[in-house]
């Protein structure tokens, strides 16, 4: 299964793609996640339906003076082709 997440809130210039990479990598999940021009951070991931639930609670933080979340959007998708989770450049 395949899972694109777009997140709304405080997320670039905070290490939230990092902590998106150890969330994924801690639930199993390949992928990526990237910024984007508007501030949102995309996320792409494909695993078992239950990691990827999982993953989505806890990619929804509000840390002190760190990333705050504060708009998930979730759809399905294809899966990325990705044997790990990577961070990549800004689209």
């Amino acid at each position: 299964m395949g899972a694109q997440f777009i997140v709304h809130g405080f997320v670039q210039g905070v290490g939230y793609r990092s902590l998106v990479k150890k969330i994924a990598e801690r639930n199993g999940l390949c992928g990526f996640v990237r910024n984007l021009g508007d501030g949102s951070v995309e996320i792409f991931v494909e695993g078992n339906p239950a990691d990827i639930s999982r993953f989505e609670m806890e990619i929804s933080v509000h840390i002190q003076g760190g990333p705050d979340v504060y708009n998930v959007h979730k759809e399905e998708a294809a899966p990325t082709g990705k044997d790990s989770f990577v961070v990549e450049k800004s689209r």
